[in-house]
C-alpha cells in the first residue's frame, strides 16, 4: 500500500468537507457489492452517518446476492434525481465517474474509482486507481492509513466487495487487494458472507439453462447463446460466467431480453491482447450502454435500437448475429495484438 500518496489524499479528503455540510454519496445503476461497500467505508473515513451522508442511486438494486447484501447488513440506499442532488453541499461517487451519468448530475466533487476509460479532470478530488481490482481495496487503505475502526459489518461488506469485482480473487487482483483481503479477513462475518454467495434463483431459469445448453456450441474458442426474455440480468451472468469454464472456450457472449432491452454480458480469460470492454464498444457503443474490463463486459441495448440497425429482434437470428459480431472484433483484436508483438522487429533495430 502506498502509504504516502494515500495519507495525503486523505488529507485533501477530508478538507473538502466542512463539519456542516451535506454530503451525497452517489453510487451507479443498479449498485454492486463494491459500490456499496466503498460508499459506507467513504462514509466511515469522513465520520458521517447516513442522515448526513446517504448513499443514492438513480436506478435500485436488483441483483438477488446485492439486494441479499442490502437485507443483510441494512444498507439504505436512497433515489437519485437531478433535484435532490441540488440539495447537497457536496457530491461524492465511489466506483463510478461523473461522465457515466452526463447531465443527470449537477457536479461532482469527490471520485474514487477503478475503473479505466474515463477522461480525468471531472470532480475537484480525484483518487482513480486502475490497477487496482476494487474500489473497495482504495477505500480499505483509506481506512488503515488513517487507523479508522472497521466495524464487522464494514469489514463484510469491504471483503464481498473484493470478492466480487475480482472474481474471489481470480481476476485483476493486485497484492493490494490482496493486502486489503488479508487485513479484512478476521474482522469480517462469514456466516453472512455464505448467505450473500448463494442467492436463490428462480425454477424457471431451469428450463432456460436446459434449452441454452441443449444448442451450445464451442467454435474458434467462442460461445454466443441467447436466452431469449429473463426474469433478471444476472441470470445472463451467471451463464457467462458459468460457460467460460469449459475446455476449450476463451470467449463467452451470453445475451437475453430484459423488458425492452437486450442485455448482452461477455467474458474472457483476459489474454494479451483481448479486451472484453473494448470489444463491446466497438460492438455497440453506438446505440447503447457498452464497456466493462479486459476480461468482463456488459452491453445493455433498447431493442428498439438493435432493431433499426440489425433488421430484427428475433431470438433465433440474435444469435447467428452475435457470433459474427464478436468473431470479428476477436480476430481484429487478435490481429492488432500480433502487429504490435512485431512492430519493433519490423523497425529495425
Amino acid at each position: 500500500m502506498d502509504q504516502a500518496l494515500t495519507k495525503q489524499k486523505i488529507k485533501e479528503l477530508r478538507a473538502m468537507v466542512s463539519d456542516g455540510d451535506r454530503v451525497g454519496i452517489v453510487l451507479q445503476d443498479d449498485p454492486d457489492p463494491d459500490a456499496m461497500a466503498s460508499g459506507i467505508a467513504l462514509r466511515t473515513l469522513l465520520g458521517r452517518n447516513k442522515q448526513t451522508t446517504p448513499l443514492l442511486a438513480f436506478k435500485p438494486v436488483t441483483r438477488p446476492e446485492n439486494l441479499t447484501m442490502v437485507h443483510l447488513l441494512e444498507i439504505e440506499i436512497q433515489p437519485a434525481t437531478t433535484e435532490v442532488l441540488r440539495e447537497f453541499d457536496k457530491i461524492a461517487m465511489v466506483d463510478v465517474q461523473p461522465p457515466f451519468f452526463g447531465e443527470k448530475i449537477p457536479r461532482a466533487d469527490i471520485a474514487i474509482d477503478h475503473h479505466p476509460g474515463y477522461p480525468g479532470g471531472s470532480a475537484p478530488f480525484e483518487d482513480v486507481r486502475v490497477k487496482y481490482g476494487a474500489t473497495a481495496t482504495i477505500m480499505t487503505e483509506y481506512l488503515v492509513t488513517a487507523e479508522e475502526k472497521i466495524s464487522e459489518r464494514l469489514a463484510t461488506a469491504l471483503i464481498y466487495g473484493i470478492r466480487s469485482d475480482t472474481l474471489a480473487l481470480s481476476r485483476r487482483v493486485t497484492d493490494v487487494d490482496l493486502q486489503a483481503f488479508t487485513h479484512l479477513t478476521p474482522l469480517a462475518n462469514y456466516s453472512l458472507l455464505r448467505q450473500m454467495d448463494r442467492p436463490e434463483l428462480p425454477l424457471s431459469f431451469a428450463q432456460i439453462l436446459a434449452r441454452a445448453m441443449s444448442r451450445m456450441v464451442v467454435k474458434d474458442q467462442l460461445v454466443v447463446l441467447n436466452l431469449g426474455t429473463v426474469e433478471r440480468d444476472d441470470l445472463i451472468v451467471q451463464m457467462a460466467d458459468f460457460c467460460l469454464q469449459f475446455e476449450g472456450v476463451a470467449w463467452v457472449a451470453v445475451a437475453g431480453k430484459l423488458g425492452n432491452q437486450l442485455v448482452i454480458s461477455v467474458r474472457n480469460h483476459g489474454m494479451s491482447g483481448e479486451n472484453a470492454g473494448e470489444a463491446v464498444k466497438t460492438l455497440f457503443g453506438d446505440i447503447g450502454s457498452a464497456g466493462g474490463h479486459r476480461n468482463m463486459a456488459k452491453a445493455v441495448i433498447p431493442l428498439r435500437a438493435w432493431r433499426r440497425r440489425e433488421g430484427t429482434t428475433r431470438d433465433s437470428l440474435i444469435e447467428p448475429r452475435l457470433r459474427e459480431l464478436f468473431t470479428t472484433v476477436i480476430k481484429a483484436q487478435k490481429a492488432q495484438a500480433a502487429a504490435a508483438r512485431t512492430a519493433p522487429a519490423r523497425n529495425g533495430n
